[in-house]
């Protein structure tokens, strides 16, 4: 099954690309060089940058997750 590239939403790909790299390059500076640490700092905060794009009313628009259910219809 291949993937249809023309509809993913490339917005959203980019914003979630960019949070990655700054919870990954807070998560180094934080942890003063120790990978491990480093990489569960970015973990925890890309989570907590995650859920509040998706999840917080923020009152503007911003591109969020649509999920699709069982009988393959959007929500």
């Amino acid at each position: 099954m291949p993937i249809d590239l023309s509809a993913v939403n490339w917005v959203f790909v980019g914003l979630m690309a960019a949070l990655a790299f700054v919870a990954a390059l807070l998560g180094s500076v934080i942890a003063f060089r120790n990978r491990f640490v480093g990489a569960i700092i970015a973990g925890i905060l890309f989570a907590a940058g995650f859920v509040a794009w998706n999840y917080y009313p923020h009152g503007f628009g911003l591109p969020i997750i649509k999920t699709i259910g069982n009988d393959g219809a959007a929500g």
